[in-house]
């Protein structure tokens, strides 16, 4: 599977087989990404594009279609010029756009090529929606079945870089992180096993964990004592996030990959907190342990590889959250998720907190219906139309809760990967129930 980076920068400098140009169909250079190859590569790329016109291409280039150049005086061998439909309202161009994609790539893949670094095609002056473009490039790369190691999607701004980095930053395979695990700058690996009613992670992670993994205790490392007023699991200070971070040796810079044992449940808390914290590449892998084992990968046992200190800088709130008034009135005007067990949310059972039920309003949405029967998140389409059908499809805001803040970073992990925002109720039904001025709903409905 073709591994995808985010770059910011400028694609002119980037270093790869092949720069794909978002030409216009002229092929003769323009504004924009077009205009600054042409400029950068000097008159060799202008010239044989002139001679495709002249003889093959009278008519330009399609949309959707792509063509090779030499890459003249560009960090390059080739650049693969490719037409972006210009986005309309009353039509559906999005098969086109994904085609700019899926053709570069079949001729990258006719030259050889094994880097690919790729502008936002159309999301410039064709006036495509800078989200939803992102969304298409990344489902026509990961679709597409190429022979090309990496592709890198090149931002002309943070805003872009975060899109990208948002409709990425969620999942890793198993093969792709053993890919990664092997590059010079690999990401930092997190075995985050932690249940309910299971305190020995520490355990399990002697007993066998992925080659390189440092072992994170969810209950010291990624929450702050608990309290009665603010829950079972309350935010960790961020001074002392930034320490534990340093010493499972994050750098500035560091991609980052968790795992756990149980659907990433676990591990979703890891990736939330290190997001919230400013941290932009942070993946949980799908799957988990057993997605690992599953694809023929070892594991190690024992206490763990020793780790230099790192020296990242953390700070708060890249990550919305909402606060337990929030939540009440997000209930009423937007939508709440409750990510516990159904049986929890009806207030038939309540194993860990003072009173049974739920917020008035929330709606029953048990995160583990976010995951296939082999442990890992189900796909985006259909996480859509599930969230979808509980009101959540990105028209309203959107925050989750669960026990203590934790299984809600699942959901709201489910909601990024179908692309919808949401806010984390950090204190959750352990906070909101230990408040007896604070109403409970039971039953089966909101």
């Amino acid at each position: 599977m073709v591994a995808i980076e985010v770059l910011r920068g400028d694609i002119t400098k980037v270093e790869a087989d092949t720069i794909v140009n978002a030409a216009n169909s002229g092929l003769l250079g323009g504004g924009g990404v077009d205009g600054a190859i042409h400029r950068a590569g000097g008159p060799s790329i202008l010239e044989e594009c002139r001679r495709l016109r002249a003889s093959t291409l009278p008519d330009g280039l399609s949309a959707g279609d792509a063509v090779a150049t030499t890459a003249g005086d560009l960090p390059a061998r080739w650049v693969i010029h490719t037409v972006g439909p210009v986005h309309s309202a009353d039509e559906d161009r999005s098969a086109v756009l994904r085609s700019a994609y899926t053709r570069s790539l079949e001729v990258a893949d006719e030259l050889g090529a094994r880097t690919v670094a790729f502008p936002l095609i159309s999301a410039g002056s064709y006036g495509w929606p800078h989200a939803d473009a992102v969304r298409q490039a990344v489902a026509a790369v990961r679709s597409s079945g190429t022979s090309v190691r990496t592709v890198t999607f090149v931002a002309f701004g943070e805003p872009m870089a975060e899109l990208l980095r948002r409709e990425l930053g969620v999942l890793v395979t198993a093969e792709q992180l053993a890919a990664r695990l092997g590059a010079p700058r690999p990401p930092v690996l997190l075995d985050v096993r932690w249940a309910l009613r299971d305190p020995n992670g520490w355990e399990h992670f002697h007993d066998g964990h992925i080659p390189g993994a440092s072992f994170v205790d969810l209950e010291t490392e990624l929450a702050a004592p608990p309290a009665p007023e603010h829950g079972r699991h309350p935010l960790p200070e961020i001074a002392d996030l930034q320490s534990a971070a340093r010493r499972w040796g994050i750098d500035t810079g560091d991609a980052v990959v968790v795992y756990d044992a149980t659907g990433n449940t676990a591990a979703a808390r890891a990736w939330w907190l290190l997001r919230w914290a400013g941290v932009p590449d942070v993946r949980m892998l799908d799957g988990g342990l057993s997605g690992w084992t599953s694809a023929g990968l070892d594991l190690e046992s024992g206490a763990g590889q020793p780790v230099r200190a790192g020296d990242v800088e953390l700070t708060a709130g890249h990550l919305p959250t909402v606060t337990a008034g929030e939540a009440a009135e997000l209930a009423v005007d937007g939508v709440l998720l409750d990510a516990r067990a159904a049986e929890r949310y009806r207030g038939e059972v309540e194993p860990v907190d003072p009173r049974a039920g739920h917020i008035p309003g929330a709606r029953s949405a048990p995160t583990a219906e976010n995951l296939d029967g082999a442990g890992r998140f189900a796909d985006a389409e259909a996480l859509r139309r599930r969230f979808a059908g509980l009101g959540a499809d990105g028209s309203a805001p959107v925050a989750v809760y669960c026990g203590s803040g934790v299984t809600a970073a699942h959901e709201v992990a489910a909601l990024a990967i179908a692309g919808i925002d949401a806010a984390l109720y950090p204190g959750s039904w352990s906070q909101w129930s230990s408040d007896p001025d604070r109403p409970v709903a039971t039953g089966p409905t909101p």
